[in-house]
């Protein structure tokens, strides 16, 4: 599919990101609705988000206006939870909580990752009159407007789920110093949430991980690893500080895993890239490309070497 060259949007094309992202927001709510069986609700949202994106990218031709859709999809959904935080703590100030279930988490990354991995497949692929640096710079847009949604989605994620996942308890701190203790407990079944506890933590850090490696591509795996340290160290602390759950060595492994896990999917993707390039296109994922300059309307700018 050609790409129209990067300018400005037109009402229309902004017009349809909009609805589109409004779609997006409104889907896991019409997948309860439609669908009893557990387990079929996020195949449902896959499905949809993905027909919704290949519609408005057939229609626009445009990475910039899924990235439209992406920050409006992100903004509403982080309204309406401001709004049940504010409603909830109104009516009930002693015993309401955010409620952030796993259907709710994973719904809202699935919609950020079906239009992102979309739009990076058709730049992955691109060749010809759509690879060029018109098109270059239309998509570092809309890794800018991606990057912005993710922030919006983790932010929430992060600090109800990962930091405040609990209310204030009234027990003691507790603080887990053996290593290994707590995935051999999850590996053998004896802790409650066993293997999903893991694979929890195991990725919760790769979207920072993600970003840091675009924003800053000089980063090294070791470095992203003791920023990941860090992060995790200071989710540990506020949990003993709030007392919102067991601050736990292992759980910092884990996260230090993930960061890992984040930086090596995008050096893979611009890897793979430069290889179907020959070497011309090396920093697919990368906010490079947006000191680009346009050309005048309907020409297109051909890479050249430097």
């Amino acid at each position: 599919m050609n790409v129209l060259p990067s300018q400005k949007l037109t009402i229309s094309q902004f017009s349809l990101g909009l609805a589109a992202g409004l779609m997006l927001f409104l889907l896991p709510n019409d997948a309860k609705n439609q669908i009893e069986a557990e387990g079929l609700c996020e195949a449902y949202i896959f499905l949809i988000s993905l027909v919704i994106t290949g519609v408005l990218f057939f229609i626009t031709k445009r990475y910039e206006s899924v990235g439209i859709s992406l920050i409006t999809m992100s903004l509403l959904n982080g309204v309406s939870f401001l709004l049940e935080i504010i409603f909830g703590f109104s009516e009930d100030p002693n015993g309401y909580w955010p409620d952030l279930d796993s259907y709710r988490i994973v719904s809202m990354f699935l919609l950020w990752i079906v239009p992102f991995v979309f739009c990076m497949l058709i730049r992955l692929l691109s060749k010809g009159s759509s690879d060029n640096n018109d098109t270059r710079r239309g998509f570092a847009r809309f890794m800018s407007s991606g990057m912005k949604a993710l922030l919006i989605i983790y932010v929430v994620v992060v600090i109800f789920k990962l930091i405040m996942p609990d209310k204030p308890s009234q027990e003691s701190r507790k603080i887990e110093y053996m290593i290994f203790a707590r995935i051999i407990d999850c590996l053998n079944g004896t802790h409650e949430n066993g293997i999903p506890y893991i694979m929890w933590h195991c990725i919760v850090l790769a979207p920072l991980s993600f970003y840091l490696s675009v924003l800053v591509p000089k980063f090294k795996i070791w470095q992203i690893a003791v920023i990941a340290a860090s992060v995790g160290l200071a989710t540990e602390v506020m949990q003993f500080i709030f007392n919102t759950g067991t601050a736990c060595t292992d759980d910092v492994l884990m996260l230090i895993v993930g960061a890992i896990l984040g930086i090596v999917i995008k050096r893979s993707v611009d890897k793979l890239r430069s290889i179907l390039t020959n070497g011309e296109d090396p920093n697919m994922l990368s906010f490079d490309y947006v000191h680009l300059q346009l050309k005048p309307k309907g020409v297109a700018q051909v890479l050249t070497e430097e």
